[in-house]
């Protein structure tokens, strides 16, 4: 991805805030839903800013979606120029783990450094992977 050549006002580069809401597999584990924010973290790290992780659980679907009756809500907000949402929508599309996503434009000319990053805390997850490891490691 090529560095961001967007609108620049003095001295601060104004870039778009954008969120993006992910619709991750049920049946994996923590883990496995690590590793997809972990591509999302990776994609933001070549131009962007993540401002927020916020996990909102698993919930039912309106209706099923790749015979899904339930879904992992996952809402990510970060400011970045348009190609990092493509290249982000890109990973997404790849990941057998998602199984929808949806991005939305929050506002546009934004100075990166006014926005505040909170910080991430990992939630537990009922069907962890390494708690299950944990536990078969005490056996």
């Amino acid at each position: 991805m090529a560095p961001y050549h967007g609108s620049v006002t003095g001295d601060a580069v104004m870039m778009t805030e954008y969120e993006t809401t992910l619709l991750i597999r049920p049946d994996l584990g923590g883990d496995v839903v690590e590793g997809t924010l972990d591509r999302v973290r990776s994609v933001m790290a070549k131009g962007g800013k993540l401002l927020e992780i916020n996990h909102w659980g698993r919930r039912r679907l309106a209706y099923d979606i790749a015979k899904f009756s339930r879904g992992l809500y996952v809402y990510v907000r970060y400011i970045g120029p348009n190609d990092l949402v493509a290249e982000l929508e890109r990973q997404l599309r790849i990941s057998d783990a998602v199984l929808r996503y949806m991005t939305v434009k929050i506002a546009s000319n934004i100075d990166p450094e006014s926005r505040e990053a909170k910080e991430y805390v990992r939630p537990t997850y009922e069907f962890d992977d390494s708690a299950a490891n944990d536990a078969n490691d005490e056996e």
